[in-house]
This record gives C-alpha cells, sequence and structure tokens, in this order.
C-alpha cells in the first residue's frame, strides 16, 4: 500500500471552501451532497469516494438586461434586472444572462402587440414596453396618422350585438332610401334598438360585456333636402357574423385606431410615375392604370384631372384623341362609399362616353370647329349624372386639344398650306391690278394734258395766220413769247411727271422702309427673348454683353510669379511689329 494512501487513513485530508465556493461530496454508497461555504469537510476514505472545491457561477444583471433561469422540471422564469441568481445544479438547467428588447411609442406613435394567445392590443404613447417572449408574438412601434384640415380618412370599427334577445346582426346587407322610411315612419320608429358590445373595451372580457344602446347616427342633410340612404342590418344564420361600424374622421387631427378598428384603403384608377407610384391628377396623355392610387387618406377639396379618351370615331370614321382637363370637388364621402369603389374609374369612363357621344355625330371637319363645346359641362350629361350619384359636384370642364393619326395630320397640315399658299397669291394678283390701274390712270391723264396742248397749237396757228400779213413783226416777237410760254408748260408738264414718279417712288421706299423696321423690330423682340432665357438660366448679361463688345486681342502674354510673396519685376519688349499693330 502507497505511503500516500496509509496517510490519507491515518491523517485524513480537510476540504475548506469560502463564500464563493461549495464543496461536491461523492459517498462510497452512490450519493451526492452539496455543501455551501464557507464549511469544512474532511476526506473519509471508508465513507467518501472523493470531495471536490467548485466555484460558484453568479449571473447578474444589470437594468437593462435580464435572466432567462430554466430548471431541471422544465419551467422558464425571466427575472428583470437589477438581480443576482446562484446557479445551483440540483435546481437549475441553465442560466443567461439577455439584453431587453424595449419598445418605446412617443405621443405620436402607439404600440401594436400581439400576444400569444392571439390576442391584439393598441397601446398609445408616450408608453415602453419590454417584451417577454412568453406573453408576446410580436411587438412593433407604428406612426400616428396626422390629418391636415382637407384630409379625412374611414375607419371601420368592429362590433359585436348582443344576442340574449334576438339573433346576431351583420355588417351592412340593405340600403334603404329616405324615402321608404317616410313613408313607413310608423314601422321604422317601432323597430327596436339592439345593445351592441364592443369586443376590445378595456377592462371588459370578451364574453362579459356591459351593453351599450348604439345610438341612430343621424347623416348630414344636404342643402338640397335629400337625405342620403340609410344602412340597416338584417339577421344572421348561426354563423355568428360581427357588426361593423363606419365612421369617418375628418382633419385636423391626430388618428390612433384601436385594436378592433381597421382603415379603409382606397383602389383607384390613376396614371403610374417613373417612381412606380400613382398619380390621381396625372398629365396630359397619360393612361389611367386599375388600382394604381392605393391610399387610406382622401382629400375633401377642390381637385383637378387629366383625362385623355383615345379611339374616338367621327362619322366619317376618323380616329381621334382628345385631351381633356375635369375640375371637380367631393362633397360626401360616405355617399361616394355607397355608390362606387373606383371613383376616377367612373369618371374615366362617363367621360369617355360622353366625348364619344359627342364626336358620333360630327364628321372630323365639323369637329375641329365644334371642339369649343368640349368646354361646357352640358355636352357631359353622363359624366354629370355620375358625379351626382357618386357626391362629387362637377366644377367646370377644359378641353386642352386633339390628336389624330400622323397619315391624317399631315393631309390637314397640307389643306391648310394650299389654303395659305392660295391666299398669298391672291393677294400679289390683287395688288398687281392695283398697280396697273394707277399707270392707266397716269396716261389718261397725260393724253388729256396733250389734247389740250394740241388743241391750243392749233388756235393759235389760226390766228397768226389770220394776222401773220398784218402784223409780222409782232408776229416774231408773239412767236417768241409763245415759244417760251410752250417751253415753261413744258418743263411744268415734265415737273408733274416727275412728282408722280417721285410720290410712287415715295411710296415704295416708305413701304420698303416699314418692312426694315418690322423685321429690326422682330429681331429685337428676339434678341429681348433670348436675353430674357438667358437671365432665367442664371446668366450674368452685363458680363455676357461685355463679353461679346470687347475686341479680340492679337496675343495673350500670362505671367505667374509662382505664389512667391514678393514677385519679380519684369521687363517686357513688343516687337516692333506687334507693336504697330498694338497701336
Amino acid at each position: 500500500m502507497p505511503v500516500s494512501t496509509l496517510l490519507s487513513c491515518c491523517v485524513p485530508i480537510a476540504y475548506r471552501c469560502d463564500e464563493d465556493s461549495y464543496l461536491v461530496i461523492k459517498f462510497l454508497d452512490g450519493r451526492r451532497e452539496y455543501l455551501t461555504g464557507p464549511t469544512q469537510q474532511f476526506l473519509n476514505r471508508w465513507v467518501h469516494d472523493s470531495i471536490s472545491v467548485v466555484a460558484h457561477r453568479r449571473y447578474v444583471a444589470t437594468e437593462k438586461q435580464c435572466l432567462d433561469v430554466v430548471t431541471r422540471e422544465g419551467k422558464f422564469d425571466r427575472r428583470q434586472g437589477p438581480c443576482q441568481v446562484t446557479f445551483d445544479p440540483l435546481v437549475h438547467d441553465s442560466i443567461k444572462v439577455n439584453q431587453l428588447t424595449q419598445h418605446i411609442a412617443s405621443q405620436n406613435e402607439y404600440l401594436i402587440v400581439q400576444y400569444k394567445d392571439g390576442r391584439k392590443d393598441h397601446v398609445r404613447g408616450p408608453h415602453a414596453l419590454t417584451f417577454h417572449p412568453l406573453e408576446h408574438e410580436t411587438v412593433s412601434v407604428h406612426e400616428a396618422l396626422k390629418l391636415a384640415a382637407n384630409e379625412a380618412i374611414v375607419v371601420y370599427r368592429r362590433m359585436q350585438h348582443a344576442t340574449q334577445h334576438g339573433a346576431a346582426l351583420v355588417a351592412k346587407l340593405e340600403v334603404m332610401p329616405t324615402t321608404t322610411l317616410a313613408h313607413n315612419g310608423k314601422h321604422a320608429a317601432a323597430a327596436p334598438v339592439r345593445p351592441l358590445v364592443d369586443l376590445d373595451a378595456p377592462g371588459v372580457p370578451p364574453s362579459k360585456g356591459h351593453c351599450q344602446v348604439a345610438p341612430a347616427a343621424s347623416p348630414p342633410v344636404p342643402s338640397g333636402g335629400a337625405r342620403p340612404p340609410l344602412l340597416t342590418a338584417e339577421a344572421a344564420g348561426q354563423e355568428g357574423a360581427m357588426h361593423v361600424e363606419r365612421r369617418v374622421v375628418h382633419g385636423p387631427a391626430v388618428f390612433i385606431p384601436d385594436s378592433n378598428e381597421w382603415l379603409h384603403t382606397f383602389s383607384w384608377h390613376g396614371t403610374k410615375t417613373a417612381d412606380g407610384k400613382g398619380s390621381k391628377t396625372g398629365y396630359c396623355g397619360d393612361v389611367k392604370v386599375p388600382h394604381a392610387l392605393n391610399f387610406t387618406v382622401i382629400r375633401c377639396m377642390p381637385d383637378q384631372l387629366y383625362l385623355t379618351v383615345r379611339d374616338v370615331r367621327t362619322v366619317d370614321d376618323a380616329s381621334l384623341t382628345v385631351h381633356l382637363m375635369l375640375f371637380y370637388e367631393l362633397q360626401s364621402i360616405e355617399t361616394m362609399l355607397d355608390q362606387t369603389n373606383d371613383m376616377i374609374g367612373d369618371f374615366v369612363n362617363a367621360a369617355a362616353a360622353d366625348v364619344m357621344t359627342f364626336a358620333s355625330r360630327l364628321t372630323y371637319e365639323t369637329f375641329l370647329q365644334e371642339t369649343a363645346e368640349l368646354s361646357r359641362t352640358a355636352n357631359f350629361p353622363i359624366l354629370t349624372s355620375r358625379m351626382a350619384q357618386i357626391g362629387v359636384d362637377f366644377l367646370k370642364v377644359v378641353y386642352r386639344g386633339y390628336g389624330a393619326s400622323s397619315q391624317l395630320q399631315e393631309m390637314h397640315d397640307q389643306a391648310i398650306s394650299r389654303r395659305t399658299k392660295l391666299r398669298l397669291e391672291a393677294d400679289a394678283a390683287r395688288e398687281e391690278q392695283e398697280k396697273r390701274a394707277m399707270e392707266l390712270r397716269c396716261r389718261r391723264d397725260r393724253s388729256v394734258q396733250e389734247q389740250e396742248l394740241e388743241a391750243a397749237a392749233a388756235k393759235h396757228r389760226c390766228e397768226v395766220l389770220a394776222v401773220q400779213k398784218a402784223q409780222e413783226r409782232a408776229l416774231q416777237d408773239e412767236e417768241h413769247a409763245q415759244k417760251l410760254r410752250y417751253a415753261s408748260e413744258r418743263e411744268q408738264a415734265e415737273r408733274a411727271s416727275e412728282r408722280a414718279r417721285h410720290e410712287d417712288a415715295l411710296t415704295q421706299e416708305k413701304q420698303l422702309a416699314e418692312l426694315r423696321m418690322q423685321a429690326l423690330t422682330n429681331e429685337a423682340n428676339a434678341e429681348l427673348q433670348k436675353y430674357d432665357g438667358l437671365q432665367k438660366m442664371g446668366v450674368d448679361l452685363t458680363a455676357y454683353l461685355v463679353a461679346l463688345a470687347a475686341a479680340t486681342p492679337d496675343q495673350h502674354i500670362k505671367l505667374d510669379h509662382g505664389g512667391q510673396p514678393n514677385p519679380p519685376t519684369v521687363h517686357l519688349e513688343i516687337p516692333r511689329a506687334q507693336a504697330g499693330r498694338v497701336k
């Protein structure tokens, strides 16, 4: 037997542990004992198999942490910090330190909490919630819906009708006009009002709820006197349907839905933009796509809509594309919800029907003359009627032009060119005829003057022949005077003819001056438009004009001193030839 064994048998070995450790004692019969320190135990080879000192495993969690404790029995316990747990191998299976997952909602936010048992709760902010894996399935933070003064949303609320005194009621099944209620007022007044139970009322169990009588909400009466239809409900079978209550929330407001509420999602026709979003207004020549607009907030203000009606056929089978712009204002959201599920789609179809009806009785040429009629709301009876049914005011419509096929448009442009050419040729022929008439009038005046001169000359010759023999000497003087007078008259006639030609030349020069003035005015207007465009583009006009007016130098000389503080003095001599050019 070894000496150590003999010593251990004779002199027992002591095992000690402090408060941060414990003793694990294994007996020869298979038992195991744990002694928490501070303690001391002697090893007895006849009783003990072994004794070991094991340090305690302590798990500490701060305020932002938690301890997930799993026992040997399979139980799970979460302890939020600050705390400390010492691992006990006889009780604990595992202990983990995890970070707490907190979800914080501000005043403008709310939390959607999905529990493990299927319940869902909406918690309004400000609030902070710590995620618990045994209670919560998911916790998410959502932004509250902010509504402007001209915006509104449609909210649905799930309600449960009490069934102690009758069958359950389902959601809206029938729309009863107010005229029917007016004739059957006695029956309507005698109809009992069933109590409603709010499924998610705080503090109310799902099976036992405080019944509240749902008051009959009186819708606003329009100015015309006609009341909107009332929503009624009918008895359901044994399917246990829930009653759904609808209301409209107008801004300005900050809306946070309850757990039993949801928002109505509108899915309308719209124009797909480059970023994939939908536009309700659109642009000229766009294509309205179904379900392009998906939104929950609706605007209650005057609005406009670009509309392009394609494949419009006239009587002579011309295919046209008509561009319109519609102006409207939504007056009753309740009426719109009851009458349509796609307001823009109804506008597009009704306006297309009116335009096709308008063009089907006209030829292409007549349509071009009657396009101004498309800016009158009276020519859109189908659209006006449909808007009135939906609860929308049709304000006005604007005709923005048309488009045709390339062949038809080319023929139309050629016809316009021919008409313009004929009109210009007619104007040129008229001016030529006026010029010829003026020349004939001048020739006639000269002929009359020549006849008068010939008559005077014949009379003079007769007088000269009568007194020729008696007054030869006087005749010579008279002939001399007569020649002078003839010369004067001839000079006057020439001056008159020259004056007429000068006046014609002045008239032509005046016309040419007017044409040159018009050309100069057009050039000046074009130059001003160019400068206006440059100014709108941010160009400095003063620098631009100075750059245009500056003379181009013959030679550029650049001196660079390299950034030195004391630039050197340079003497530059210009060659004689270049100096002469500079002068």
